[in-house]
Order: structure tokens, then sequence, then C-alpha cells
């Protein structure tokens, strides 16, 4: 399991890294219900999605929506912070716009420094397949400190299939879709670089993830049971 330092600064840096992840060898029983729903990620408080680590199957990680928040007009879900289950006050989120996807990152202020709000697209599944987006946005730092934050998402769609099996189970409608995250922070000079690979069964949401970090570690969850409410 990934060192839970490392997790921490990739839920400072990057939204969809903010799961829950642990080494408990249980998992809720397999849950299909639920509303129907036309989007390939559904968002809306109390949807969960258990996922198991594909090379450790006693690696656990579950996507927990449990909270929105609103960011100039428009609401954003949030994920349950990675390694607790008290209320932590965190200020970014992600909210779909028919079939795009942007991650919030809010505005923060600790110890006299502030950082500014800003938001990106993390990824969008109306684009053929091949096709390349690429979105910036800079993060303003003040306060007893002074500097930027500079994301940088580039993204494409994989491929696009009309069913795909998982642990066992066949999911339909499936798009694949790949987001490389570069984020630079101008005080400390750090550069880190993730790329997600993401599989988004339509009416389900994820059933296959791939993380890439700094180019030499990799993890692969997938999708084991998953609740709609």
């Amino acid at each position: 399991m990934k060192n839970p330092i490392n997790y921490l600064l990739i839920l400072f840096l990057s939204i969809f890294a903010s799961c829950s992840k642990s080494d408990d060898n249980s998992l809720p029983d397999d849950n299909h219900g639920g509303p129907l729903s036309n989007s390939y990620w559904p968002l809306a408080v109390g949807n969960t999605w258990n996922l198991a680590n594909i090379d450790n199957s006693q690696e656990k990680s579950t996507y927990f929506l449990h909270k929105s928040i609103q960011h100039e007009g428009k609401t954003y879900y949030q994920f349950k912070p990675v390694g607790t289950d008290l209320e932590v006050e965190i200020t970014d989120g992600i909210r779909e716009d028919n079939g795009i996807f942007y991650e919030l990152h809010g505005a923060t202020s600790a110890m006299g420094v502030n950082t500014s709000p800003g938001v990106i697209t993390s990824i969008n599944l109306n684009l053929a397949v091949g096709a390349i987006w690429k979105e910036e946005v800079t993060l303003n730092i003040t306060g007893l400190a002074s500097g930027t934050i500079k994301h940088t998402n580039e993204g494409k769609i994989l491929a696009k299939s009309a069913s795909e099996s998982i642990n066992g189970k066949t999911y339909k409608d499936v798009i694949k879709a790949e987001t490389k995250k570069t984020v630079r922070n101008s005080i400390s000079g750090y550069t880190l670089t993730i790329i997600y690979e993401t599989w988004l069964s339509k009416g389900v949401g994820i059933i296959y993830e791939k993380s890439t970090y700094d180019a030499n570690e990799v993890e692969r969850f997938g999708l084991v049971s998953y609740t709609l409410k």
C-alpha cells in the first residue's frame, strides 16, 4: 500500500486521488441498486464505489461521496478524505456538466498562507477516441509566502467499448479516459506528474483505474461493488 504521507500529498494536489484506501480484507456485499442515471459517473451524496487492487486483492479503495459544496453558484461533490472517519474541512470537489468533469481546487488559508481557488477540466467524455485536450489553471499563493501552484491537465479518450469485464462482472457502455496531471509549486520548485487511466460505465461510474506516479509507481484497481442513492 502507498505510503500515507504520499497520499496526503496527492490529496492536496488532485481531486481524483482523494478516495479512501486500506488493507482491510472485507468489502460490502455487491449492491447494484439505486436510481438509473445517464451519467458515466453519477454524482450524488451517498454514492459509493468499492474497488480492490488487481495486484493485491487485500488492498481496498473506496470512493464515497460524503458531502457537496458550492462554488460560484455551482455544486461540487467531495470524496471522503483519505484515512479518517472524522469530519475534515476541505475545499476541493468535482462536478459534471454534460459529460465533462471539472475539479475544484478551493481557496485555503492556513498559518498565514493563502491559496486562491481554481477550476480545471479533469475528464472530457464528449471527444472522439484519440482526441486530445489540454487545460491549465494557476492558483496564487499570498500572505507569509508568495508564489503559485500551476495545474496542467492533458487528457484523451483511449477507447469506447460496448462492454468490459472487471472482477468477473460485465459492465456495458464503457469509456476509457486518460488524464495526465502535472502540478508545479513555484515556491519549492517541486513538480508532480500523475497519469490516471479511468474506465467509466454508463449509469454505474468508475469500474477500473490505473494510476502512474512520476512514471515509475503503478496502482491498478477494479470495481467490486457499488451503491447509488
